[in-house]
């Protein structure tokens, strides 16, 4: 072991937990290497009045693993305690490993919600593909050859960017600084991700970035790193290539064969409503999509009200968003046709996220009915 100097962010975190340790017995989960997060690091208790954290080095390249009592922590926490014993772990990898398999790319949690890279020209059309499926934000896990990883996050024309594990060690984008905007989205495990704004950079230089890191194993020279990352991912780092196709029995090699038809199809899209003159019968125009999200909102609810769906972790906003889009095609025509409303049952149960649909036909019906109107 080594001395480690306390810095002012990692004492903060040594004062929330101090703060849980005297909540009462079972409020806050503390047992386990990663019960406590913080955007310096995580850890918690491994045994009883004996804690391990990890501290991430803001140079990317170093990581500290911090056995204290539960004593050593509330001095910290005091500014009693500058100083600590502790073992410096490095982080970037000291000789380039040889290329095996093919790059990999993943952005869901099903075993077709990844892809077997066959060269740039492939991923820089996945990219563009998963980008413009979804109006929510939307993560992506990239793996070079040479296990190399990155995590990228788009949200509309930005892209942050979380280097995992590379020959540099780890590290995070570097976006406008004047950006304070900071959103939340959940990992393919159901971690939840804090991303400021400030870590994004243009959707255009990313997806070039994301490229030469599939090939290359860094993110070239157009965008700037800082040796910092969120903890949640740094843990990322643990799974390689292998892990992660072992895990999904193989990735397919065309994108044909992926879920990326499925993400694209059922794009609820604007459509102008034009009189018909010679319709003797008034016909009511179109949805809009927020009408048709809200739809789909409500029928989602009434759904899982009477226990006939079965959520998986996908965002919610994505599921009503291609919920919308059937609704938009044949949620008017289900309502009046049995064949039709078990048809669109089908079809809602193959949608991402919807890990179970028990609704009949019949129920179908009754609940688009239902929840047509607010």
């Amino acid at each position: 072991m080594q001395p480690f100097l306390v810095p002012d962010d990692f004492r903060a975190f040594m004062q929330r937990v101090a703060s849980y340790l005297d909540l009462p017995s079972g409020e806050k989960l503390l047992d386990g290497e990663e019960a406590l997060k913080d955007p310096t690091g995580y850890g918690g208790r491994i045994d009883d009045g004996s804690f391990r954290f990890m501290y991430l080095g803001t140079d990317g390249a170093h990581k500290w693993e911090i056995p204290l009592g539960e004593a050593a922590i509330r001095d910290i926490a005091d500014g009693l305690l500058i100083e600590v014993p502790a073992v410096q772990h490095e982080v970037r990898r000291t000789k380039h490993r040889a290329p095996s398999g093919k790059p990999l790319l993943i952005w869901g949690e099903y075993v077709d919600d990844a892809l077997a890279i066959r060269d740039e020209e492939q991923l820089l059309v996945a990219l563009d593909a998963l980008k413009t499926a979804s109006p929510s934000p939307r993560m992506l896990r990239l793996w070079s050859a040479t296990d190399d990883q990155c995590v990228a996050v788009i949200c509309g024309e930005n892209c942050a960017l979380y280097v995992v594990e590379s020959l540099e060690g780890y590290g995070t984008s570097v976006g406008d600084a004047r950006r304070d905007d900071a959103y939340e989205i959940f990992d393919h495990e159901g971690q939840a991700l804090h991303v400021p704004g400030a870590d994004g950079v243009p959707w255009q230089i990313a997806r070039k970035a994301l490229a030469h890191f599939a090939l290359r194993g860094d993110l070239g020279a157009t965008v700037t790193i800082e040796g910092r990352i969120p903890s949640v991912l740094l843990m990322m780092g643990d799974v390689d290539r292998k892990a992660a196709l072992d895990s999904r029995g193989g990735a397919p090699h065309d994108l044909e064969k992926s879920s990326m038809p499925r993400l694209s199809a059922a794009v609820p899209q604007t459509v102008d409503a034009v009189e018909e003159i010679t319709t003797p019968h008034d016909v009511a125009p179109p949805l809009s999509i927020e009408e048709l999200a809200a739809w789909a909102r409500r029928l989602i609810d009434m759904l899982f009200e009477r226990e006939l769906i079965e959520l998986g972790r996908a965002s919610l906003d994505e599921i009503t968003y291609q919920l919308g889009g059937l609704l938009q095609a044949h949620g008017t025509e289900a309502q009046d046709s049995l064949d039709t409303a078990e048809w669109l049952a089908n079809e809602i149960g193959a949608v991402r996220g919807i890990r179970k649909l028990f609704a009949t036909g019949g129920d179908l019906q009754i609940a688009l009915r239902r929840s047509r109107d607010a």
